[in-house]
């Protein structure tokens, strides 16, 4: 009976993992962080970011998936990112775009100037992020990321007061799908 129940779990994983498919995606990516510790209180940045989603659940004209991203803007003002989370994302033939929506938490670091002494003030932050986007198809395997948007909030990991992190992305970029 044990055995019945392995070879079946096993044939269930395979015919899971014959269906995954993943994505791999660089973008653009500007965040505008309010109420961090600078005098000025908000700043925006500009970076490079990227992840990998993994399909795990195909369901007809729409896909579940798991998505590891982070973005990363060295200096300052500045900003590094790692957030996993869930993707909604319809591929539905008779749309031409790929409209998805999307649900993360991680972990934010930013770097911004003390206006009044001049000083990098460093933040760590537990994060979240809710995210939408559309993109479209040019080839076979590759879309273009044409825009998402992306709000969340993010609490102090480095014990300072004060209110929350507030977050807002907009990325464009390009996705490969293997």
């Amino acid at each position: 009976m044990r055995r019945l129940i392995l070879i079946s779990a096993l044939v269930s994983l395979s015919v899971a993992a014959a269906h995954a498919q993943v994505a791999l995606y660089v973008t653009s990516s500007s965040a505008r962080f309010s109420n961090t510790q600078t005098v000025s209180t908000s700043f925006w940045t500009s970076s490079i970011g990227g992840g990998i989603s993994t399909t795990y659940i195909p369901m007809g004209p729409v896909n579940l998936s798991f998505d590891l991203r982070g973005s990363a803007r060295p200096g300052t003002p500045g900003s590094d990112t790692g957030l996993i989370g869930v993707k909604l994302a319809s591929n539905a033939p008779a749309l031409r775009i790929k409209p998805y929506l999307q649900a993360s938490g991680g972990y934010v670091k930013t770097r911004s100037v003390d206006l009044v002494t001049s000083n990098t003030l460093y933040s760590r932050y537990a994060a979240w992020e809710i995210l939408g986007g559309l993109d479209y198809p040019i080839a076979h395997s590759v879309d273009l990321r044409v825009i998402e948007f992306g709000g969340g909030a993010g609490y102090h990991l480095n014990g300072a007061s004060g209110p929350s992190l507030s977050l807002l992305t907009i990325n464009t970029g390009i996705v490969f799908h293997f």
